[in-house]
């Protein structure tokens, strides 16, 4: 269905970037909801008003009232929301003293309510994985996709499309399990056994060990012999309760991945490789492109991502709000506003230059082709 909109739209001027345009509102808006709608439960979780309930800044484009007197709108600037809770910062001259305003409730409390929002990107991104996971697992299928010339696998005669049955007598079914038996080779022949159109081909390959840079730019050796994964893939489906651990467990793994290299690229360990709008638009209309499931496993992606960030100790993100209220928990009193004003100017200023950072990134991609 999204591959068939996505040629449909391909064949019209601009249509590319309606494309595009459509699959990026979707996907941060869907992210975003899910963000806000966190604080938006947590604070009603504890008797905080909400007074509006927002997707987008700026000018409201349409809204409603439910019967608790939150006023949910669609606003005109797609690039984040908001949920504006009554009372939210203390007024050192006019302080207060309403019992469902977000400054008088108790510090863990407030803390509830700001990590509700990271808290529902991981749980949607928990979500979408499991989802992926009981639909039918993904898995590369064990079919070499492109072979590198001059290399051991092309000199030997492997071609693009061989289906690898064995490599040195062990079975293999996947790309994971193809490319494991050939690193448990090290520097020694391997045998690749294989099915050619019906007909079954032995090939005995001398690796060359070379260096390579994982994800996060570690440099390892490791035997290579040329050859890169396909387009087939196995559907492996997962129970309930498998594909909500296996879910679980991706979650983890990317927040940890990303983790360690946002500590890298900060203290120059990798180079700062970082998206913003506009890559995350094109990534967008591209997954949809390819149909649900790797737009499904974006959105999954990114939703970590904004969790993670919203997390960090920065003035204005959910995180420098934590950051406050703990100072506030061991000083039994509020910072002032004047110190907090001071914060949010120097979290606005480290935020505005990410953001610069991100899109001269994106800019310099978009020339690079």
């Amino acid at each position: 269905m999204l591959e068939s909109v996505s040629a449909l739209l391909a064949t019209i001027p601009g249509g590319a970037f309606i494309w595009v345009t459509l699959t990026f509102l979707i996907v941060f808006g869907v992210l975003v909801f899910f963000h806000e709608l966190g604080h938006y439960f947590a604070a009603r979780s504890v008797g905080i008003r909400v007074e509006s309930f927002s997707i987008g800044f700026g000018k409201e484009l349409f809204g409603w009232n439910d019967k608790h007197g939150t006023r949910w709108k669609l606003s005109l600037i797609p690039l984040g929301g908001y949920v504006a809770m009554h009372g939210f910062q203390s007024d050192d001259e006019k302080p207060t003293k309403d019992k469902d305003a977000f400054i008088n409730k108790p510090v863990w409390a407030r803390m509830w309510v700001v990590v509700a929002g990271p808290l529902a990107n991981f749980l949607l991104a928990i979500a979408c994985f499991s989802g992926l996971y009981m639909a039918g697992e993904r898995v590369p299928a064990a079919v070499i996709g492109t072979v590198a010339p001059e290399m051991p696998a092309a000199l030997a005669g492997v071609v693009e499309g061989d289906h690898v049955l064995e490599v040195n007598g062990v079975a293999v079914e996947t790309w994971v399990d193809l490319v494991d038996e050939i690193t448990k080779a090290v520097d020694k022949p391997v045998t690749l056994t294989v099915d050619r159109q019906g007909q079954f081909k032995v090939f005995t390959i001398q690796p060359q060990v070379q260096e390579a840079k994982t994800l996060l730019g570690d440099v390892v050796r490791k035997p290579m012999i040329g050859i890169g994964v396909g387009k087939d893939y196995i559907h492996k489906p997962h129970g309930v309760v498998e594909s909500i651990s296996l879910g679980a467990q991706q979650t983890w793994g990317l927040s940890s991945m990303m983790l360690v290299a946002i500590k890298r690229m900060i203290f120059g360990q990798m180079e700062a490789d970082i998206g913003g709008p506009i890559l995350i638009a094109q990534q967008a209309g591209e997954r949809a492109a390819e149909g649900w499931y790797e737009l499904v496993f974006f959105m999954a992606f990114i939703s970590v991502n904004l969790g993670l960030i919203n997390l960090f100790p920065v003035p204005l993100l959910d995180g420098g709000h934590l950051m406050f209220l703990a100072v506030e928990g061991v000083r039994r009193r509020p910072l002032s506003m004047k110190l907090q004003e001071i914060g949010y100017k120097v979290g606005g200023a480290m935020l505005l230059t990410l953001m610069v950072f991100a899109f001269y990134k994106d800019i310099v991609r978009l020339i690079a082709g």
